[in-house]
């Protein structure tokens, strides 16, 4: 059989694979970040949608943070706009040509007071949304958060770990010679 053949008939059932992968990556993505965020945004502190499904909310809680919703979905949104454009700006810098230590801190101080109201946004409602709990809701979206938090140390040991070793190994250029 001609390989030539073979690989014709065989690339197209590749490509629509790669794309296949490619759709499965992306909305494994998706689905993380939604669950791990309130819906339409990242989280607020409680871990999001997912937190909030295993509180065991009664119809009484669910109204009053869905009446909650609207408004800080609102203020969020114009600060996320205005945060957005400051974050890109950063990255042109990091992106430049040359390196200019006053623009970098130019731009920061600049970002700074939107990161510090969004900070402030967040701590608000999940404040209003613990109003709302219950004391043993509370207590346990305390010890989730702590589980969550040792997991993430462990992650960071883990990347940095990783890291380290990486850069020990030899690159592949080093090791052709």
């Amino acid at each position: 059989m001609n390989t030539s053949t073979v690989k014709s008939k065989w690339t197209p059932v590749a490509i629509a694979a790669g794309i296949l992968m490619l759709i499965a990556a992306v909305g494994a993505q998706w689905t993380h970040a939604y669950m791990r965020g309130w819906p339409g945004g990242h989280g607020a502190g409680f871990g999001g949608l997912k937190m909030l499904m295993q509180l065991d909310l009664t119809d009484a809680q669910k109204a009053q943070i869905r009446e909650m919703l609207p408004a800080y979905r609102t203020e969020k949104q114009t600060r996320q706009n205005a945060l957005r454009a400051m974050r890109q700006k950063m990255q042109g810098l990091v992106a430049a040509e040359r390196y200019d230590e006053d623009e970098v801190r130019q731009a920061f101080r600049e970002m700074a007071p939107l990161m510090e109201d969004m900070a402030v946004l967040r701590v608000q409602f999940m404040h209003d949304v613990k109003a709302v709990l219950t004391p043993e809701q509370i207590a346990r979206v305390k010890e989730k958060h702590t589980n969550r938090e040792n997991r993430r140390g462990e992650h960071r040991r883990i990347r940095e770990s990783m890291l380290d070793t990486w850069l020990r190994m030899p690159a592949e250029s080093d090791a052709a010679r």
